[in-house]
């Protein structure tokens, strides 16, 4: 019986604490030439928002180079994010403390955890592209990936 009730127990943590979704890009034809998906796993606070945020970061980008996409409701939405305290830049660390303080929503959390981690993903690729291309060496690499992982986290 324990055992039933540790797996029930880890099975809905796991299913409360990652998910996706998917929009479709379609072109001035009506045809489907592409997707933008997002997804997060281990996420515990503002999931579905952290998602959204992300699909409209790949919808603006489809919008700005004239294609269309599946789901426009996500083009009416306000995905502004809050202004960090002064001087400082968000960072997971950072935004976690003021969600638990009650300083922004958990949408709003959700939305900044989605734009910090793209942030990092994007010094990331950028890394990766270079150091394939022998423009930076191993260790410069490794470097801008500390950096930015320790930008994303806060730690």
């Amino acid at each position: 019986m324990k055992s039933k009730f540790a797996i029930i127990i880890l099975l809905t943590i796991f299913l409360s604490s990652c998910a996706g979704r998917q929009i479709n890009i379609i072109d001035h034809e009506g045809k489907v030439i592409g997707e933008c998906i997002a997804g997060y796993d281990w996420h515990f606070y503002g999931l579905q928002d952290s998602i959204d945020y992300a699909l409209y970061l790949c919808a603006k980008d489809s919008i700005e180079k004239g294609y269309a996409i599946s789901d426009k409701s996500l083009l009416e939405r306000d995905f502004t994010l809050p202004k960090p305290p002064e001087g400082k830049s968000w960072n997971k660390k950072l935004a976690m403390h003021h969600f638990k303080n009650g300083d922004i929503t958990e949408q709003k959390l959700g939305y900044i955890l989605a734009a910090i981690e793209h942030e990092y993903l994007l010094i990331s690729r950028d890394a990766e592209v270079k150091f394939t291309q022998g423009t930076i060496s191993k260790a410069e690499f490794d470097q801008i990936i500390s950096d930015a992982r320790h930008v994303w986290l806060g730690e």
